[in-house]
């Protein structure tokens, strides 16, 4: 048996201390799940605040890119699109003699048709009989 103190305890007065010792050690423990969840949310805090600090580095640096990317597309484009000669839509053009008038085409003889097949031909067949080697 256990010992007893000194004064008699009634059975009201030990419920109502068991009852404040497990109001108590809810209250601890409630304590350090608060205290745990609020280490735990400050964590991801401070990740986020990280993520958010290299997404940020990552746009300013693809928009950088960007920029230097468009300056140099620029340049290269007006350099194909300038042309020499006269200017696109200028009215300095040379006027044909009679408006009616179409220029004449050229017309290839037979043979020389025949000619420039062969020779064709004679050039894939050449490549062909390379490939199969």
């Amino acid at each position: 048996m256990a010992k007893r103190s000194m004064k008699e305890e009634t059975p009201a007065d030990s419920t109502e201390e068991v009852a404040a010792h497990k109001i108590e050690d809810f209250a601890e423990d409630l304590g350090r799940l608060l205290g745990n969840a609020q280490t735990k949310a400050e964590g991801w805090l401070s990740q986020r605040a990280t993520i958010v600090k290299h997404l940020s580095d990552i746009r300013d640096t693809s928009a950088k890119l960007l920029a230097d990317l468009g300056h140099q597309a620029e340049q290269a484009v007006s350099r194909v699109t300038s042309r020499r000669g006269r200017p696109a839509g200028s009215k300095n053009k040379r006027a044909p003699a009679d408006a009616t008038e179409s220029p004449k085409r050229r017309v290839m003889s037979p043979e020389a048709r025949k000619l420039i097949s062969e020779a064709q031909k004679a050039r894939w067949a050449s490549m062909k009989a390379k490939v199969k080697k």
